[in-house]
């Protein structure tokens, strides 16, 4: 239906004339639990701006099909969510891990798992400071991270519904939603905490105690193993109670899915970065790489959408077809922009993202299949990005820095952010061989003409 159409970004009023090219049929094929009547989700952009999404009347997108599924899905989750609980679904909240503890929740019948972490980009998408106005009245300071957005929603509960059961991350996770999530439980919600041991290098501390390697060859203690085992079990065992199911295989089920949607995520990432001119956005490809945290709430049709964007983009690349410049700069993109924006703007001063290290590698791991499931997702999260060394976590962006295949590096820092604060300087000097831009960013509305031309004038110096 798109076929003919040549791929470029477009806007939300290229999208609404797009898509009267689509027929009732069309649309209707496309639907989330796989529900006829009231699943169906594919709409233009400009229906999630009226419903609030204001800032999407200034985003560019993807002008395929597969992306227009994508961000009418990624869109409608609040709707699937409250949805999910009328048709008598358990909504489980996972807070913290990134990655992990879903993995397990999808094993068990009837469980929809989703993470109120993701509430951080609503302020900016909605242009709003309602959330973050509200969080700082019940407490949290202003100068704090715009994760604090969630501890607002939890208030409001008007972003999603009120979850069966929540588990809770601490020990080496990001310390600033530590605080929220305990300031979500004095509001009177159980929360069921779980630890995330630190990844420490035996040369660090003088203990004699054997050690072994994750899939990225980062060296921790085998007991850490352990500990996580043991973690994973206690969420398995609330799980039971809260179904009344207790049956592993379905746990190594879910682990096969998650590992497909790894596996294809990993395939479009490739593609899309490697190939000569762009095939598809950097915008598009944050959500597509966030979606492999919980396949945003309905992991079979996230796969589907998957599937679909593959498709799009070997098409484009076997046509020597993209969406930038064939001469956009290379770059690599540190932690996720809370504002959606600034990729759109990088990418219109003639920017292309190539590498990116967004804090979820746990998420982006193969989990192995051949040993004992708990072990196995004990193993894959040991990758994780925030729980061991700097250099550790920008090991990928390193070797693209090396290889030539990245030719800069812009980190967003979250102002009130204490990750941003500790580790962005020394990121800096991991990687001094190569130009490096931080930028700050800042709260809705709040991005000047001051820094669209300090990044217009990082890409110009590249060029």
């Amino acid at each position: 239906m798109f076929e003919n159409i040549a791929p470029q970004k477009i806007d939300l009023r290229q999208w609404s004339t797009q898509f009267r090219l689509l027929e009732d049929t069309d649309i209707k094929q496309f639907k989330y639990y796989g529900n006829d009547e009231w699943g169906v989700y594919l709409s233009p952009p400009a229906t999630f701006m009226v419903y609030g999404a204001r800032e999407l009347k200034k985003l560019k997108f993807d002008n395929s099909l597969s992306a227009l599924r994508l961000w009418g899905f990624a869109f409608n989750e609040s709707e699937r969510l409250f949805r999910a609980r009328q048709s008598g679904k358990h909504i489980v909240a996972a807070m913290g891990d990134l990655g992990t503890v879903p993995v397990i929740t999808m094993s068990f019948p009837e469980c929809v798992p989703f993470y109120p972490d993701c509430t951080w980009w609503t302020p900016f998408f909605n242009e709003s400071t309602v959330l973050l106005d509200k969080a700082s009245e019940l407490g949290t300071p202003e100068g704090s991270c715009f994760v604090r957005s969630t501890l607002a929603a939890f208030h409001k509960m008007a972003y999603f519904p009120k979850p069966d059961i929540l588990f809770a991350s601490t020990g080496a996770s990001c310390d600033d939603y530590s605080c929220i999530m305990q300031m979500v439980e004095d509001m009177g919600y159980e929360l069921n905490w779980l630890e995330i041991p630190y990844r420490r290098h035996r040369k660090d501390y003088h203990v004699e105690e054997r050690y072994t390697k994750t899939a990225h060859g980062f060296e921790y203690p085998e007991r850490f193993e352990t500990y996580l085992v043991d973690e994973y079990k206690r969420v398995w065992h609330k799980m039971k109670q809260l179904t009344g199911t207790d049956d592993t295989e379905r746990l190594k089920q879910s682990i096969n899915k998650n590992n497909r949607l790894r596996r294809l995520t990993h395939e479009i990432r490739e593609l899309t970065h490697n190939a000569n001119i762009a095939p598809y956005p950097g915008l598009e490809m944050m959500v597509i790489e966030f979606g492999n945290l919980y396949g945003y709430a309905d992991i079979d049709e996230w796969l589907n959408i998957l599937s679909m964007v593959k498709e799009t983009i070997l098409g484009r690349i076997e046509k020597g077809l993209g969406v930038l410049r064939p001469d956009a700069i290379p770059l690599a993109w540190v932690t996720p922009t809370a504002d959606p924006l600034l990729l759109n703007i990088v990418e219109d001063l003639g920017g292309r993202v190539v590498a990116t290290e967004y804090v979820i590698n746990q998420a982006l791991v193969e989990i192995d299949e051949e040993i004992d499931p708990f072990v196995a997702l004990a193993r894959s999260f040991m990758d994780a990005s925030m729980i061991g060394s700097t250099e550790e976590r920008i090991r990928n962006i390193t070797t693209g820095v090396d290889s030539g295949k990245v030719a800069g590096v812009i980190i967003s820092n979250m102002l009130g952010c204490s990750h941003c604060a500790m580790e962005t300087r020394l990121i800096e000097e991991k990687l001094k061989r190569v130009p490096v831009l931080a930028i700050d960013v800042p709260g809705p509305l709040g991005i000047t003409e001051q820094l669209r031309t300090r990044i217009a004038a990082f890409l110009e110096m590249l060029r």
